[in-house]
């Protein structure tokens, strides 16, 4: 037996479990979104219907509010988020007593698991009996307990505020790691030449750290695209609609409705536009970096 036959025997393995819990159901939902699905005991009907699926979906308003909600949410997770992870991360790069507690303490959103995040913030905003009431209650800036999750104006905006505290830590993470690369001898240079502050960090650290920042706009674009769990366990997409974002939409077409078809052309429309969102941030990041 060859080396070359020896290697592919190793790694077929690993390809069929690939191919069967990846590369199968991307192909499958793929195929599926051009039929309309009817399942029932012990039987599958599959009925064509070209782009059907897709031209509903466009055509959907409730699909475009969905996509609003979420829009609005990865445009506070990129400018509110991301600008309070670099701004963390910068102060836990200096030295100072008990820096690695400090470091330690922040990442604690971060290790939770989602579903006790979720369980641990519907406690706490509880209309009745929640922790975040009870707090501003007893230091005198309300006058009533505030329903968090059950006003539809202020349960989108309570669900960004907790998607925010869960992300940060991550870009917090991802910051600290590009601000300790940075030579120290760059900043004493400038530092000798009259540099201020702000001058050190708009000609020095922000176009050191360009790269992650694009990396760190990818990552929260796709990963505020999938919020699920927390809409899911916090307001299950209500009141109404008003926190109903574009996986929930998927999950209650494709579960609740069973409409199987329609769910995986939710899918590709979503992918196809957060494909768009990447090119579009490659160039514009591309141009400012020069790359």
């Amino acid at each position: 037996m060859s080396r070359r036959t020896l290697g592919y025997l190793l790694v077929l393995p690993a390809g069929l479990v690939i191919g069967a819990v990846l590369i199968y159901p991307i192909v499958y939902s793929a195929y599926i979104s051009f039929f309309e699905m009817f399942i029932g005991p012990g039987t599958l009907h599959l009925i064509p219907v070209g782009f059907k699926n897709y031209i509903d979906t466009i055509r959907s308003p409730q699909w475009w509010g969905a996509f609003a909600r979420t829009a609005y949410f990865v445009l506070y997770d990129i400018l509110v988020g991301m600008s309070l992870g670099l701004g963390i991360a910068i102060l836990l790069n200096r030295e100072f007593r008990l820096r690695g507690v400090a470091r330690a303490l922040i990442l604690f959103p971060y290790v939770l698991p989602s579903i006790v995040r979720a369980l641990m913030w519907k406690w706490i905003s509880n209309s009745d009996y929640g922790f975040l009431n009870g707090l501003l209650f007893q230091l005198g800036l309300i006058d009533n307990y505030i329903p968090w999750l059950s006003d539809p104006r202020l349960a989108i905006h309570m669900l960004i505020l907790i998607n925010i505290w869960e992300g940060t830590p991550f870009a917090i993470l991802m910051y600290l790691a590009a601000l300790q690369t940075i030579p120290k001898e760059l900043y004493e240079a400038s530092e000798v030449d009259g540099a201020t502050s702000f001058q050190m960090f708009t000609k020095i650290t922000f176009p050191l750290i360009l790269p992650t920042t694009f990396l760190l706009v990818v990552m929260k674009t796709i990963a505020t695209f999938k919020v699920f769990d927390l809409v899911y366990a916090l307001t299950g997409g209500g009141p109404g609609e008003s926190t109903q974002v574009i996986s929930h939409l998927i999950y209650t077409t494709t579960f609740g409705s069973l409409q199987f078809g329609k769910g995986a052309a939710m899918s590709y429309i979503l992918l196809f536009i957060i494909l768009l969102l990447v090119i579009l941030y490659s160039k514009l990041f591309g141009g400012e970096a020069g790359w």
